[in-house]
């Protein structure tokens, strides 16, 4: 087992162990004694694992109900939110209850939004269960659900009471899913973790799954850093959306048919071109940065134009007016912080 402590306004510990989740009562009696219990989960998710926790938290003692919604990022959305909330408030749940986001990124996202807001706040633990939300959206408290003008615009901070990851879930996981988290993994390379880098070159996680533990708990230690120094991202924690700004654009522009990871990935690309573009990082970094991504199966290209990755970063959460903060490589390995115009964003697509 593996425990990082996450020392927020509100600490709490990611558990890494595999197993866990058959016992996941164990971890939360200690946190919150019995109670009402309501379990997130989506169409993937909740037939592999929805009703083993169910089960584990009723013989212990919990009351439990469980709200389950279709799989995908479409489902992220405010009316799905809204329903989920409707449910809650049905079920007559209180601020002493607890709700359980058993799923990947979107249920984390929804479920988290949820418990921020429903009676302004019940505690609330995350399960993940791909290896994108293992890696990166359960940790740190970020929680939004998708508007029409773009993604992840509608949110709120809220630590979760608990982390807990069980690796063994993400045997259930397609490749593409797979993929889908390695593109957050090697963003984390770039946020100074050179070790993570070295660990990628020789042993590209897509071919060697049997050190996903490992990765993980590199990877949740780097955010922990993170979110520490900056918990509500005023400032080094935007370091942590190095490729989101061109990959939220690909996102919304496809549909959300270009997966997160995937869409992250390409987003690193075209803005370590951008920054050779501008004398920001040498060639040799893009290169060894490309030859990353596709070692793990991952594009570096995309289909979506220019235009529609501009318009959609002009409603990106980092707009501020005129200017967006954007996160460029400087290195192979390290990434900086840097306020441009709009138009000086167009430059590093051009």
């Amino acid at each position: 087992m593996t425990r990082i402590h996450i020392n927020a306004s509100t600490p709490y510990d990611v558990v890494i162990e595999a197993g866990s989740l058959q016992r996941i009562a164990d971890y939360i009696k200690p946190l919150k004694p019995n109670c009402s219990v309501i379990i997130v989960s989506d169409s993937n998710v909740a037939p592999h694992y929805l009703n083993l926790v169910k089960t584990n938290m009723i013989n212990a003692g919990y009351s439990v109900c469980d709200y389950v919604f279709t799989a995908g990022e479409s489902s992220k959305n405010a009316h799905q939110l809204i329903d989920l909330v409707e449910y809650m408030a049905a079920q007559s749940l209180t601020r002493k209850d607890l709700l359980i986001a058993l799923g990947g990124g979107v249920v984390g996202d929804m479920a988290g939004f949820a418990a921020a807001t429903y009676l302004r706040g019940i505690d609330y633990v995350q399960v993940p269960t791909s290896l994108l939300a293992a890696v990166d959206s359960s940790v740190g408290g970020k929680t939004a659900v998708n508007l029409e003008a773009g993604k992840n615009l509608w949110g709120a901070f809220k630590q979760p009471l608990l982390v807990l990851c069980d690796p063994t879930t993400l045997n259930t996981l397609p490749d593409m899913e797979w993929k889908n988290g390695c593109g957050e993994i090697i963003k984390y390379g770039f946020l100074d973790v050179p070790g993570l880098l070295t660990q990628l070159e020789h042993k590209p996680l897509i071919k060697h799954r049997d050190s996903v533990s490992a990765v993980i708990a590199r990877c949740v230690q780097a955010k922990a850093d993170i979110v520490e120094q900056d918990e509500r991202e005023s400032g080094v924690r935007a370091l942590l959306n190095l490729g989101h700004t061109f990959g939220h654009g690909i996102e919304k522009a496809s549909h959300f048919e270009v997966h997160h990871g995937y869409a992250v990935a390409i987003g690193m690309v075209l803005m370590a071109q951008g920054a050779v573009k501008h004398g920001e990082l040498d060639a040799e970094a893009l290169d060894k940065l490309k030859v990353l991504i596709e070692a793990h199966d991952l594009p570096t290209t995309t289909t979506i134009t220019k235009e529609e990755i501009l318009a959609a970063a002009k409603h990106d959460k980092k707009s501020e007016g005129a200017t967006i903060k954007i996160v460029v490589p400087a290195s192979y390995g390290h990434s900086e912080l840097k306020v441009v115009t709009h138009e000086e964003l167009a430059t590093y697509l051009e």
